[in-house]
């Protein structure tokens, strides 16, 4: 009787674990529960504050692609749009503009939002106050004053002129209206 030939045990993925293929901390980061295991967002997160300002591009666009998929969760959602404010740029922008009509994930893209620079972010920050209300539309004028966005001052004279809103809201426009008296132009 011959012994059958084997064929050689396929190589293992994880070189640094017999117990197989780990997930992608990129995509897994879209999945995230909260409560839940944070391991993959500590490595994505790591990894990012080791990047260098020309490894940022590269990130974001890693980022964005797990912030697209259709299985990211609120808390995924959350912290992806962390770390986009970390490297984000005006490329991030549509992706974050409409998480500001998920009132799930506002206040997240609304803070990522505040940190991008450019005149897209501000933009979208002033389009997406139509979406909102309430603490969020309060929140959002809080992120165009500390943008500095002075084009915003007539729409924020006008929400807080208009006695349809919310208390919270229209003192906010007050406050911000203050705040960019003194921004320059």
């Amino acid at each position: 009787m011959c012994a059958a030939a084997s064929s050689p045990p396929a190589a293992n993925p994880d070189r640094k674990s017999n117990a197989g293929a780990t997930p992608d901390p990129w995509e897994a980061c879209a999945r995230l529960e909260y409560g839940g295991d944070r391991s993959p967002a500590w490595s994505v997160r790591e990894e990012l504050l080791a990047t260098p300002p020309e490894g940022w591009p590269a990130a974001e666009t890693r980022l964005l692609k797990s912030l697209a998929r259709a299985d990211a969760t609120a808390a995924g959602r959350a912290f992806l749009c962390q770390m986009l404010a970390l490297v984000g740029s005006a490329q991030s922008v549509p992706a974050l503009a409409a998480l500001l009509k998920d009132v799930d994930a506002v206040e997240s893209a609304r803070y990522a939002l505040e940190a991008i620079p450019g005149a897209e972010a501000s933009a979208a920050l002033r389009e997406g106050i139509a979406a909102v209300s309430g603490s969020a539309k309060a929140g959002m004028i809080g992120s165009i004053a500390i943008r500095g966005d002075t084009s915003a001052r007539y729409l924020l004279a006008g929400i807080k002129g208009n006695p349809s809103e919310p208390a919270i809201v229209r003192e906010a426009a007050g406050r911000a209206l203050e705040h960019l008296a003194t921004a320059k132009a």
